[in-house]
């Protein structure tokens, strides 16, 4: 199959159940080795939860028949050039999407959204890793503030460890970011209303 969204979805929620296995099985422990497999799961489903995100919104964008690819007067161009749709950021996808269908925008303040505006951030702190040797530097101390109180953090690490890349390396991170990923997917359908046998299904999927 060409479409790949319920792929990564699969993989998020693989390395989630997995996260939860390896914290339930060392939560009466110490800090030790077991914690690299919870930065290999923790890492692995929040990159896969938002590369899930953005898979969606471009397949329901490009497939033919699909209700927004005969929206534009040149898909070609509107879409796959250089200022198009296909460069806009994960989440002005979405809004674009429902700005053509003559919908209402979704909140950019509520909750759902800004859960998956914080997941997003924290998947590019990860992806575009830089070792944080100055704490005080703006960007790592935006990034603490918009994760905290999302998820629970790591039980197995001291408070002055990183917060994205060992605090957030937690089953909690990864069921709030699967969760989150489900919450906002539902949300917008209920709006957009698109591909219904395939959105019921991506839908399904994820809260299984």
């Amino acid at each position: 199959m060409s479409a790949f969204a319920y792929q990564h979805l699969r993989a998020a929620k693989t390395f989630r159940d997995q996260a939860i296995r390896v914290e339930d099985q060392h939560l009466d422990m110490e800090f030790g080795e077991f914690f690299e497999d919870l930065r290999t799961y923790g890492s692995g489903c929040v990159m896969s939860a938002t590369a899930s995100l953005e898979a969606l919104i471009n397949e329901l964008f490009i497939a033919p028949g699909g209700g927004l690819r005969e929206l534009f007067n040149d898909f070609e161009k509107e879409f796959w050039s250089r200022g198009g749709v296909e460069w806009k950021p994960i989440l002005k996808k979405y809004q674009k999407a429902l700005q053509m269908l003559g919908r209402i925008p979704m909140s950019e303040t509520s909750q759902v959204f800004e859960n998956v505006n914080a997941l997003i951030k924290l998947r590019d702190s990860l992806v575009h890793f830089k070792p944080n040797w100055d704490e005080t530097r703006k960007h790592y101390v935006e990034l603490e503030t918009i994760l905290s109180g999302r998820y629970e953090t790591s039980p197995f690490v001291d408070a002055g460890s990183d917060f994205s890349t060992m605090k957030s390396m937690s089953a909690g991170c990864c069921r709030w970011a699967v969760s989150s990923v489900a919450e906002f997917v539902s949300e917008f359908q209920r709006s957009a209303q698109l591909s219904q046998k395939k959105m019921e299904q991506y839908l399904d999927r994820a809260v299984a």
